[in-house]
């Protein structure tokens, strides 16, 4: 069936095969919510692309781009950028082909981190900012889960020590929300002196990480998944996790033209634009409507 930009509430929501999405969405409605589990990114799904017509920085880039810990850091930084960025979005190069590179990426930036002294203050610092971004409808779409006990887990190469400080700024931290990100070890001063267990990049960040984690336990009976993302890669985030059925909903802001097909192919849901959480919360109001 032909695709459909039907939802009212925004026109720039694209529902790929309308018939398709209704029976999923059926599925979900039926078998409740205890049956679901949400897995979504944080760094532009969470959190805008834009504010006032400047491109955002993720969470990890916010200390690069505002020069938090010196002018040696940032150059060293920029030059990683500049020759990893490409290859991260290199259209020739496979998944399994970038990976290598990503690794070696995040593995000398995290370095670099702690070797010109991260800290408590940066990280506060940062997380004032990205607080600022998160998405209109955020306090309602984590109420909204929270209420109903679904387990969320956000997965994210950025830095899981601010993705956790924004969601406590905002009050938005609950029980049955777990993080997958990069978090540091700080000693008594506040400095960073290592980072905790295995690197996360933008291609190796899926729900293998979470086994033998209290969050596993939660979600083996839930064989209905939600994924929110804003890049194809995103849809790893539950590659090593079987499910029954998944509904997938990216947000696509960049190169709408260039990547419309492919986010079509393998999205059911586009959002269109850099706009809020409202079509999300109102799929939710649907799916968690009293029969």
């Amino acid at each position: 069936m032909n695709s459909s930009l039907v939802y009212p509430m925004e026109k720039s929501v694209l529902i790929v095969n309308p018939q398709e999405f209704k029976l999923k969405k059926a599925k979900f409605i039926a078998q409740g919510a205890n049956s679901i589990q949400v897995v979504t990114d944080f760094d532009k799904t969470l959190t805008t692309a834009f504010c006032k017509g400047k491109k955002n920085n993720s969470t990890i880039s916010q200390i690069r781009h505002n020069n938090f810990l010196g002018d040696d850091y940032t150059t060293k930084t920029y030059s990683l950028f500049d020759k990893y960025y490409p290859i991260e979005n290199d259209s020739t190069l496979s998944v399994e082909e970038k990976i290598p590179y990503m690794e070696e990426w995040w593995t000398k930036h995290l370095t670099i981190l702690v070797e010109y002294g991260l800290n408590t203050k940066v990280i506060d610092k940062v997380i004032n900012i990205q607080s600022k971004y998160l998405r209109k409808g955020y306090k309602k779409f984590f109420k909204t889960l929270s209420s109903k006990n679904i387990p969320v887990l956000i997965l994210s190469s950025g830095l899981g020590d601010v993705i956790e400080g924004v969601l406590k700024k905002k009050k938005s931290l609950t029980k049955n929300i777990h993080v997958i990100s990069n978090f540091f070890e700080f000693d008594k001063t506040g400095k960073a002196t290592g980072y905790k267990g295995k690197i996360i990049h933008v291609l190796n960040k899926d729900e293998s990480q979470i086994i033998n984690t209290p969050h596993f336990e939660k979600i083996t009976q839930r064989r209905n998944v939600i994924l929110i993302g804003d890049s194809l890669g995103d849809l790893k985030m539950v590659a090593k996790i079987p499910y029954d059925e998944i509904l997938k909903i990216g947000f696509l802001v960049n190169n709408v033209d260039a990547q419309l097909e492919e986010y079509k192919k393998n999205f059911d849901v586009v959002l269109l634009g850099d706009g809020s959480l409202d079509y999300v919360n109102e799929l939710l109001k649907e799916i968690f409507k009293k029969k």
